[in-house]
C-alpha cells in the first residue's frame, strides 16, 4: 500500500484543484487578518478606549474553518473521481493492488490534503494575525487543544466524504454529491444549536409605561419552544455526533465537549471506512 500513497501524494501535489484549496485556506486567512487591520486602522481612537483583552484575534483564528468546509468537498470529490474519470482505479486492479489498499491509500492522502489546508488557515491566523492586529488571548494548550480535536472532525468528516466518493465514478458527481451532503449538515447544525441552547424560560423584566407613568411588571414566561424529553435527547444526539458541529464549537472556542465529540469522531472514521471497504469491494468497476 505503500506505493499506492506515494503515488497519490505525488498526484496531489500536481493537484490544480489541490493548489487551489491551499491558496484559498491561506488566502481566507490573510483576507480575514487584513479586514480586521483595516478595521483597526480606522477606528484607533475607538479601540484605544477599550482594554486590548476585548478585540483580540481569538475569534478570528478558527472560524474561517467554517467556509473551508465548502471547499473540502471539492478538492475529494475531484481528487477520488479523477481515478475513474483516467481509468486509474481500474488499471491499479488490474496490476494487482488490494480493492481495500486502494481505498484506504485514497482516505490516507485525501485526510493529508484536508489538514494541510486545515493546518495552513490556523497557522496564519495565529502568526501573520497576530502581528498585525495584536495578540491572541488563548493559551497556547488551548489553541493545541482546539486545533487537534478540530483536526479530528476534519478527519472524520473526510471519511465520509470518501465513503460516497468512492462510489460516484465522475470527479463532478462526487465533488457535487459530497458538497450537497456537507450543506444539509452545515445548516442544520446551528439551527440545532440555537434551539439547545433556547432558554427554558424567558426571563422577568419591568418598563416605564409612558402613559400612565407607572412601572410595568412582566413576569418570567416558559419558553413555549423549549425542547424537552425525548425530542431533546434526539437533537442533542444529531448535534454530537455530527462532526460539522464539532467544528462549529471550535469557532466558537468551546472545549467543553471535546472528549465527548472526539469519540464521535473516532466512530464515525472506523464505522464509515470499514462500510466503505466493504462496500467498494462489491462494487461494479465495469
Amino acid at each position: 500500500m505503500s506505493k499506492l500513497i506515494s503515488a497519490n501524494f505525488a498526484r496531489l501535489f500536481k493537484s490544480g484543484v489541490f493548489k487551489l484549496y491551499m491558496i484559498f485556506s491561506g488566502g481566507l486567512s490573510l483576507f480575514m487578518i487584513f479586514m480586521r487591520y483595516a478595521e483597526y486602522q480606522n477606528n484607533m481612537e475607538q479601540y484605544a478606549k477599550i482594554p486590548p483583552e476585548y478585540h483580540t484575534m481569538d475569534e478570528l483564528a478558527f472560524v474561517g474553518l467554517l467556509y473551508i468546509l465548502f471547499v473540502v468537498p471539492v478538492f475529494v470529490g475531484n481528487f477520488v473521481g479523477t481515478e475513474y474519470s483516467d481509468g486509474t482505479m481500474r488499471n491499479k486492479l488490474i496490476v494487482g493492488h488490494k480493492r481495500s489498499s486502494i481505498y484506504l491509500a485514497n482516505l490516507t492522502v485525501c485526510t493529508a490534503g484536508v489538514l494541510m489546508g486545515v493546518i495552513l488557515h490556523i497557522l496564519i491566523n495565529c502568526t501573520v494575525g497576530t502581528a498585525l492586529c495584536g495578540m491572541i488571548s488563548l493559551t497556547v494548550q488551548k489553541i493545541f487543544k482546539i486545533t487537534l480535536y478540530t483536526a479530528i472532525a476534519f478527519i472524520s468528516i473526510t471519511a465520509l466524504m470518501v465513503m460516497i466518493a468512492m462510489f460516484v465514478n465522475s470527479k463532478t458527481g462526487a465533488s457535487v454529491t459530497v458538497l450537497i451532503m456537507t450543506m444539509i449538515m452545515f445548516i442544520a447544525t446551528p439551527t440545532i444549536y440555537q434551539k439547545l441552547e433556547s432558554p427554558e424560560y424567558y426571563e422577568g423584566y419591568s418598563y416605564l409605561d409612558e402613559d400612565t407613568g407607572e412601572i410595568v411588571e412582566i413576569p418570567e414566561e416558559k419558553n413555549p419552544n423549549y425542547l424537552t424529553g425525548t425530542k431533546r435527547k434526539v437533537y442533542q444526539t444529531i448535534y454530537d455526533v455530527t462532526p460539522i458541529s464539532h467544528i462549529y464549537e471550535s469557532t466558537i472556542l468551546s472545549t467543553e465537549n471535546a472528549g465527548k465529540f472526539a469519540s464521535y469522531d473516532g466512530i464515525i472514521l472506523v464505522v464509515t471506512t470499514a462500510l466503505g471497504i466493504i462496500l467498494f469491494r462489491k462494487k461494479d468497476l465495469k
